[in-house]
């Protein structure tokens, strides 16, 4: 991914060139797809399934009950009643979830609001809306189903526990994502589109059901110095290396002669900035970090990290040059390693 050098004589400097992204021993940025679960309901023996996006979908059970078992037809201002009903049903629960301090309590929250929607779900395939709210009726349903999702395919088990670097993800940053996750799957597609179509026909939904969004936690960006020594141990020799950091990422370079958790040398060198390592010595490997957020206490970043080392060695005989930054020509490979 990054690009080595050519050895050259004491003294003099040879460049490096990044020449290709890494894919697996030599993937740089990796991509993640995202397999999306697809739900099933069974209802008197039938699938209800939305072929097109591959979720579950609620029975039309207001479309097949008989005519002569349905109630009268209700009207414009008897329907807004049920659509507050339904919005003052569901809001404390949600409440609940936005409220909860532990990922326990999320999912305490979470069950109870699942039970609440399904109330509301069956509550609403008894009822007649009015004529020119059939579509907008069906919408609902769609909207209040999103129960069978929180009951099935949502829990705090889901949340990130540990990042990419290696670390336990903050307690606020875990239960602000169950918290966004249940917040999501009930602020739907299906949620948007009920209250816009509703709209059209002046009735409100949507404005008591949510509270407000949960808040995301602060997020801290420490950066050390460019230049900055942030480790060095053993004796000195002659050896020098100058790293050229073309990316936007900050980047601590570590020189070990063997495990890189115990370097000879790391320097912090910033995103767009170079910096030099002098006094190497032996016969040397180069291992880097990048990432976001730089905790001084434990040498690492805490956000968006990699890791990775130039594949081969390099020795003390030769002054060296390596440039972080990607281009077409680059003569160094890299490999991804585990965190140190």
């Amino acid at each position: 991914m990054y690009d080595v050098i050519t050895a050259i004589e004491p003294g003099t400097v040879m460049r490096s060139i990044r020449r290709t992204s890494l894919v697996g021993a030599s993937v740089g940025w990796g991509v993640l797809a995202v397999v999306a679960a697809i739900a099933f309901i069974v209802d008197a023996g039938s699938d209800h399934t939305d072929a097109s996006v591959g979720r579950a979908v609620p029975p039309n059970s207001s479309l097949a009950t008989s005519s002569a078992s349905k109630p009268p037809l209700m009207t414009l201002a008897e329907y807004q009643t049920v659509l507050t009903s339904v919005e003052q049903a569901v809001r404390p629960a949600m409440d609940r979830v936005i409220a909860a301090t532990t990922l326990a309590e999320i999912d305490s929250a979470r069950i109870d609001l699942a039970a609440i929607l399904q109330k509301q779900w069956d509550y609403l395939q008894t009822i007649t809306p009015p004529y020119q709210a059939r579509e907008q009726h069906r919408g609902l349903e769609s909207t209040v189903f999103v129960w069978d999702r929180l009951q099935k395919n949502i829990s705090s088990a889901n949340v990130t526990k540990s990042n990419s670097c290696g670390l336990e993800a903050a307690q606020q940053t875990q239960l602000y994502e169950a918290k966004q996750d249940v917040y999501r799957a009930v602020k739907s597609s299906s949620y948007k589109a009920a209250m816009e179509g509703l709209a059209g026909l002046n009735l409100k939904f949507g404005e008591l059901m949510l509270p407000a969004e949960p808040v995301a936690p602060p997020v801290t960006d420490r950066r050390a110095a460019n230049g900055e020594i942030i480790q060095r141990t053993g004796r000195r020799g002659s050896g020098r290396l100058r790293i050229n950091n073309g990316g936007v990422s900050d980047v601590a370079v570590s020189v070990a002669n063997g495990n890189p958790s115990n370097p000879q040398v790391t320097i912090y060198v910033r995103g767009s900035s170079s910096a030099t390592i002098t006094g190497i010595t032996g016969t040397y490997w180069v291992y880097f970090k990048s990432g976001s957020d730089w905790d001084a206490a434990r040498h690492g970043f805490t956000r968006d990290c990699s890791f990775e080392k130039f594949d081969l060695p390099f020795d003390q005989a030769s002054d060296w040059e390596i440039s972080l930054e990607e281009t077409p020509a680059g003569n160094a490979t890299t490999s991804t390693v585990p965190p140190f």
